[in-house]
């Protein structure tokens, strides 16, 4: 009885182990494909897409305004009670 729990078991989690390999280098390939840019011979990364361009421009204007806002409303605040 040990024995077919111990081989179930197994197959079980081998079947998500692929499972789980397979999704991970499906997102890897969709994040590459987004973001970056790669070499056709080499498959080496290159640098960024102009969409990964676009996103790293807008997540830094958003970031410099919201540590802007925080350190405004820092500075304001520390003259009341």
């Amino acid at each position: 009885m040990a024995t077919v729990l111990q081989e179930f078991m197994e197959l079980l989690v081998g079947g998500i182990e692929t499972l789980a390999t397979g999704i991970a280098s499906g997102i890897i390939a969709m994040v590459k494909g987004l973001f970056l840019e790669v070499d056709a011979t080499t498959h080496a990364v290159t640098g960024l897409s102009v969409f990964g361009g676009v996103v790293a421009i807008f997540c830094s204007i958003a970031l410099a305004v919201g540590i802007t806002t925080r350190v405004y409303l820092w500075v304001t605040s520390l003259g009341k009670n």
